[in-house]
């Protein structure tokens, strides 16, 4: 189990560095394309690469970030409630978090299926979509795996209490 969380974490990790790595791609396009575009040059296209690197950027950061816990917590009745109960609750929380991460997963999946059959390409530079929609899929496997990490993570510090 310590060998598949930490896959997992190092998985997560990695789509992290591609997540920033394209985020500083697009800004870089973005500047040179504002630059160029008061100049009556514009980048052709910009804008597909923008949107596609949105989708990277968004998707490749959740799980790293449910990693870390940065995730926005209300805890306004949980934090009335005994020790005992406020597990009960996180648990089952994050079992019904996976199971919506999983069906998230599957339905880009099958999107991405769908997409591939007919051959949708972008306006500009006839890329395709079912490659996006294929590796946002493969995210949010990655963060209904670390969801699970996260409630195995929970289950044994509740058992050392």
């Amino acid at each position: 189990m310590k060998r598949f969380m930490a896959g997992v974490a190092n998985i997560d990790k990695l789509l992290y560095i591609i997540g920033g790595s394209v985020l500083a791609c697009m800004i870089l396009l973005t500047f040179c394309d504002v630059i160029l575009r008061n100049f009556g040059h514009p980048i052709t296209g910009s804008m597909e690469f923008i949107q596609y690197g949105g989708c990277i950027v968004f998707g490749f950061s959740i799980p790293y970030g449910t990693m870390l816990g940065c995730q926005v917590i209300v805890d306004i009745i949980t934090e009335k409630m005994s020790p005992k109960k406020r597990q009960v609750v996180e648990v089952i929380t994050r079992c019904i978090g996976i199971l919506i991460f999983l069906f998230v997963a599957y339905n880009f999946y099958v999107y991405g299926m769908d997409v591939r059959k007919t051959g949708e390409r972008t306006a500009s530079f006839k890329i395709p979509y079912y490659p996006f929609s294929f590796a946002l899929s493969f995210t949010f496997l990655m963060q209904s795996f670390t969801i699970f990490c996260d409630l195995i993570k929970k289950l044994k510090g509740a058992n050392n209490e």
